[in-house]
């Protein structure tokens, strides 16, 4: 197994991974399409896309990443979109290997630290982030989107 950055070669087995865990999260499977992988993630200077991949070059895990700010701490960071491992090849610590690649590819542009989520449910996420070191905030998460997103940036401002 190797870690290394996502290619646009890798844009329709990634769309997969990510499909995978948009189930297993209950989020929209159908909305992202290779393109969106490719412009949006892959090709996107501010986003870190690491591929764990297995020796016949098949995909076993994946994680996305962008650049944060924490006042709190006046330091960058990277806040960790998604963490995937396919569930054959959990508890091998691919997981692990990738969040190491984010976090040297954040360090190397200046961050300091790693933002990880999880939903509440998610305890297995939530143990391993523990393991890693991290500590865990109650943090009530909010999004604006869809048509509601769209109100808000057209409101003029004052």
């Amino acid at each position: 197994m190797k870690v290394r950055r996502a290619g646009m070669h890798d844009a329709a087995a990634l769309r997969r991974l990510i499909a995978e865990l948009n189930h297993d999260q209950g989020d929209p499977e159908d909305l992202l399409t290779d393109r969106h992988v490719g412009e949006d993630l892959i090709g996107n200077p501010a986003t870190i896309v690491m591929i764990a991949e297995a020796a016949d070059g098949r995909l076993l895990g994946y994680a996305t990443g962008h650049h944060t700010y924490e006042t709190g701490h006046a330091e960058r960071g990277v806040y960790v979109a998604d963490l995937y491992v396919a569930p054959a090849h959990r508890r091998q610590g691919i997981a692990r290997a990738l969040l190491a690649a984010v976090a040297r590819a954040g360090h190397a542009q200046g961050a300091r630290h790693l933002w990880l989520t999880a939903k509440e449910g998610n305890t297995g996420a939530h143990a391993f982030y523990r393991r890693l070191g991290s500590r865990g905030e109650r943090v009530m998460a909010f999004a604006v989107v869809h048509q509601d997103f769209l109100n808000l940036a057209a409101e003029p401002p004052p």
